[in-house]
Order: C-alpha cells, then structure tokens, then sequence
C-alpha cells in the first residue's frame, strides 16, 4: 500500500547548537567575573582604602592639635598674671572651641598649673612642685627664695580623642583608629614669662 504521508526529518546543525551553547557559557563566565570583581572591590575598599584614609587623616589631625596647644600656651605663658592665663582658656572662643574646630577632635579634659624646677636641689624630694590654684606658692619657691634659682614653667594638658575619616561599624570589634577614636594625650610646657611683682600688692604676679 503506497503512502499517504511523506514525512521529511530535518536534521539540527552541530554548529549551531555548539555556538549557541558558547553564548550562553560566555554570559555566565561573563556574570560570574562580575560578581567577583564586585567583591573583590568591596574588600579593597573596606580593607584597604578605607584603613589607609583613617592613616592619612588621624596624624593630620593630630599634628593640627598640636601646633594649636604649642601657639596657644605660649600665648598663655605671656600673661600678666596666673589668674588671666586660667581664665584666658575658657574665654570665647575658648581653647575647646578652636581644638573642636578642627574636625574630628573630641575634647575630654584640659588642665593648666604650673610646674615649679629646683635647678640646684640638695635632694631629690625637693626637686618640683606642682601648683594649680593662684596664690599657692610656697614662700620657698618664689623667685627671690634663698633656695632658688627656679625654673618656673606652664603647662597645658590636654587630653581627648581623635576620630579617623570613615568609622567602620564591626559590630563588638573596637579597633582605635578604625571602629572608635584614638584617645590622645598631649601635654606642651613654656617657660612663664613674667617674674616680676605687682607694685599695688608687692606679690609676683605669677602667684596672683
């Protein structure tokens, strides 16, 4: 019996189905390669960059506090008296204004007082004196104390906290300079300027 029907099969070309296969193969490397270039560049940021900014910024910021305390003890060391130079750093703007100003300096305490040198001390108990309010110096520290001569310093102590460029939050992890700010402690001394006495009360302005 002759057929009704011829049916005809077509065959698939190999090449065609290679190259198709290679296209679809290129789109995956292709988006697997992006995704690794993406994290790879997050690492590079957060590891990297990131650390080698806050290495920039954190002594920058610190070289500018400390050439500010340096001015401004000098310019403390030139008062008339010990009270003024007391009141003189919290005068507007007050020496934790201008270390603020700085940007990203954290200010946490700042102490003045004088430090009194026996330059010839019979021993080593006698040797310096500390002195924080006015008009407490011993008669045996003064300038024109048979047990002088003195070397009659101020200093400034600063104490506070300096904050990196970019804070990483890593939770728990508190790495100073990374996660949190590093705390900094810096304590500049000038020589006092004014030995002299005050002619209305006959006392050394250094102990008024």
């Amino acid at each position: 019996m002759r057929a009704l029907f011829t049916i005809y099969h077509r065959g698939v070309s190999l090449q065609r189905v290679d190259a198709h296969s290679r296209h679809r193969l290129k789109h995956r490397t292709l988006g697997s390669q992006m995704a690794e270039f993406g994290a790879a560049l997050f690492l590079l940021f957060a590891f990297i960059f990131v650390p080698l900014l806050d290495l920039a910024i954190v002594p920058i910021r610190w070289m500018m506090a400390q050439e500010l305390i340096n001015t401004y003890v000098r310019t403390l060391a030139m008062c008339e008296t010990y009270t003024q130079s007391l009141r003189t750093i919290e005068a507007d703007p007050s020496l934790r204004t201008r270390l603020i100003k700085i940007g990203g300096v954290q200010v946490t305490s700042i102490g003045l007082h004088l430090t009194i040198n026996r330059i010839s001390a019979s021993s080593a108990t006698d040797r310096s004196i500390d002195i924080y309010n006015p008009g407490a110096i011993p008669v045996d520290w003064l300038p024109d104390s048979k047990r002088g001569p003195c070397q009659y310093l101020l200093v400034l102590d600063v104490k506070a906290a300096i904050s990196p460029a970019v804070l990483v939050n890593w939770g728990a992890l508190a790495i100073p300079g990374l996660t949190k700010p590093i705390p900094i402690s810096i304590t500049v001394l000038h020589d006092w300027g004014n030995l002299g006495k005050d002619p209305s009360t006959g006392q050394y302005f250094l102990n008024e």
